[in-house]
């Protein structure tokens, strides 16, 4: 796990619009209507991070990145302490069904059901991280 990543990002203005190809993972298109640079920080973040739960090397030298008319070439530099930080992991409501006798047991534990439940299913699932 590294702190600092720079990788290249492929930009190309569309109307309001930038389109954001990033070859180090798999040439995967995104487009914004915003600050490019964040959004490519966020793009590569969740890549990154993604990367290192399963164990995936994360280009950084792409050689011969070819170019078309109107696209230019960038390199956005994500530091991961900070950038991990921020990524956010939305949570649903599930409604679950358990013995009664068990949810008691659990309560007088004080034992917190969601934060149980997520590692259990992380377990399940072999999803090792956050």
């Amino acid at each position: 796990m590294k702190d600092n990543y720079t990788l290249p990002v492929v930009i190309e203005s569309i109307g309001n619009c930038t389109l954001m190809t990033f070859p180090s993972f798999c040439n995967m298109v995104t487009e914004t209507d915003g600050d490019f640079i964040k959004a490519a920080q966020e793009v590569i973040t969740l890549q990154v991070m993604d990367a290192e739960a399963e164990g995936r090397e994360i280009l950084e030298d792409i050689p011969n990145i070819s170019l078309k008319k109107g696209q230019k070439l960038v390199y956005v530099n994500v530091w991961m302490p900070y950038h991990r930080t921020t990524a956010k992991t939305a949570y649903i409501r599930k409604n679950v069904t358990i013995p009664a006798w068990l949810g008691e047991l659990a309560k007088n534990a004080g034992i917190n059901f969601s934060e149980t439940l997520a590692e259990a299913l992380r377990a399940k699932l072999s999803i090792y991280g956050n």
